[in-house]
């Protein structure tokens, strides 16, 4: 989709959006010159400390992960290289200069969220393709949706009232393209064309909304499908957990480059590992919507075959529900509840337990459950009363909660122990997991409601599957419980979020 002459005009005549800022504008002329020095260049990034510290620090980050620490610029510049070091120092310069951008209809912190985000993916695609120009890639993402902001400073009723449409891209294209006969990736294209950056990044951005359904293995193809590619990844980070086309988006990657689902799956935990470094480099808010390692674990049972048709069971389940309405199943619904912290109760918990173990046994899937024991609420009872235990086991079912993934499940399985049944879960996850689970207790002394000198707690985790399989679901938790004492006995420390969860006794001995 190309800008014709008419809408160009128009764009002319009532943008007026910002030109490269001088040390970016003097970076693109630097980029130009095939005889630049090390030298120079770092002349010209000194000009700007703030800049100079962002590259030196992407320079010592786990991208670039050397041995010796870059102490100064002239040695960032060697680690990172010329090309390398313009491309990331023009990448942070644009950043500064489009985010003083006057917004009249668009989510600036959500449109800034996306494109570090995007970013960040078609990094993580490049090196997985080992494309030899990633830090390219990389900006080329980071100004693929820059039409955005020019739209909306030429035409500031286009997006009013347009955070649903900012939320879904495509509908936003669309809405653009009815109005105008061209969408913001055409004229993203041709405002970079004005900028005279590389024409490989002119027409990455310019393509970026098309995704090719076939394989290829030219290099110049492979940079624009990382860029294409990486708004839809980035939209698995922005969705909310029902809406992350997983299946398809993995889909894509492997028709158009070729990766199959381990592989993506690997990107997707690159994008993840990335966020927070980014996040700190661009000075940007919480990326993600949800905790990224929730976001992983999400995908890792999406991109499973078993997991596709659990998802599929529960919606068919869900359908049936919502056709009978019936109240007898709202009440063997509460049957299965435990009243006080509306998380499942033992029964519930041993039933579930016992089909997943068989599944696990049949099919050879992993299958972990972990189980989590609240310390000295007898004596806080003692203390503040009944009501302020009652207060802490919701609080702790709440945060049980909000640090598992929706197809776990969560029970409430004696007076101060709960229970969660992991499934799909190797040992690796459910120790990430029970540690996640520790960090969010540690951090929710408020939530509680009791002091961390009077609060302490214990969790363990065993899995079946991999390396060792149990003979009965019932050992199975006795190893848990096992490990749960384990964590008990090497001591409770003041606040949750010290207690490590303890080893599996079945997998150590």
């Amino acid at each position: 989709m190309r800008v014709n002459s008419e809408i160009e005009a128009h764009l002319r005549s009532l943008v007026n959006f910002p030109s490269p800022p001088g040390v970016a504008a003097h970076i693109i002329e630097l980029a130009r010159d095939p005889e630049i020095e090390l030298a120079k260049v770092a002349r010209t990034l000194s000009l700007d400390s703030a800049l100079s510290a962002k590259v030196l620090r992407i320079a010592n980050s786990p991208l670039y992960a050397q041995r010796r620490k870059s102490e100064s610029l002239r040695q960032a510049l060697v680690v990172l290289g010329l090309n390398a070091t313009l491309t990331l120092a023009l990448s942070f310069s644009l950043v500064k200069c489009l985010r003083g951008a006057k917004s009249n209809g668009i989510n600036h912190p959500l449109y800034w969220r996306r494109a570090l985000l995007a970013a960040t993916s078609a990094r993580a695609l490049a090196d997985a393709m080992h494309h030899p120009c990633p830090e390219e890639i990389f900006l080329a993402a980071l100004l693929q949706d820059v039409g955005i902001l020019a739209l909306d400073q030429a035409m500031p009723d286009l997006y009013r009232g347009g955070d649903r449409l900012q939320i879904h891209h495509a509908a936003l294209a669309q809405v653009e393209a009815k109005r105008l006969q061209a969408d913001h990736a055409a004229i993203g294209g041709w405002l970079m064309r004005s900028w005279s950056l590389p024409e490989r990044l002119n027409v990455a951005i310019e393509h970026s909304h098309l995704i090719d359904p076939s394989f290829t293995d030219d290099p110049a193809e492979i940079f624009r499908r990382c860029v294409s590619l990486s708004g839809p990844i980035a939209d698995l980070f922005l969705l909310s957990q029902e809406q992350r086309p997983f299946a398809e988006t993995a889909q894509s990657a492997e028709r158009s480059l070729g990766l199959e689902r381990t592989a993506f799956g690997q990107v997707l935990a690159t994008v993840g590992a990335m966020i927070p470094e980014t996040e700190a480099i661009f000075e940007s808010e919480s990326l993600a919507a949800q905790h990224p390692e929730l976001i992983l674990e999400q995908a890792r049972e999406v991109l499973m075959l078993r997991s596709v048709n659990a998802l599929n069971e529960l919606n068919s389940l869900r359908s049936v529900v919502d056709r009978a309405g019936s109240k007898a199943l709202e009440v063997e619904e509460e049957s299965r509840r435990d009243p006080l912290t509306g998380v499942y109760n033992r029964a519930h918990f041993e039933h579930v337990l016992l089909r997943e173990f068989e599944n696990s046994t049949r099919n050879d899937w992993p299958l972990s459950i972990a189980f989590a024991n609240l310390d000295r609420l007898e004596s806080i009872k003692d203390k503040y009363g009944l009501e302020a235990r009652e207060h802490m086991l919701q609080a702790a079912a709440r945060i049980l909660r909000d640090n598992t993934r929706e197809h776990d499940l969560i029970a409430r399985c004696g007076e101060e122990e709960f229970a969660v049944i992991l499934p799909s879960t190797d040992t690796a996850t459910a120790r990430a997991v029970c540690e996640r689970i520790v960090a969010a207790f540690g951090t929710a002394d408020d939530a509680l409601g009791a002091h961390p000198a009077e609060f302490s707690a214990s969790i363990g985790s065993a899995t079946h599957g991999g390396e060792i399989f149990f003979a009965s679901a019932h050992e199975f938790v006795e190893a848990a419980e096992q490990a749960l004492r384990a964590a008990g006995k090497r001591g409770h420390s003041a606040c949750f979020g010290r207690q490590i969860a303890a080893p599996n006794p079945a997998r150590t001995g």
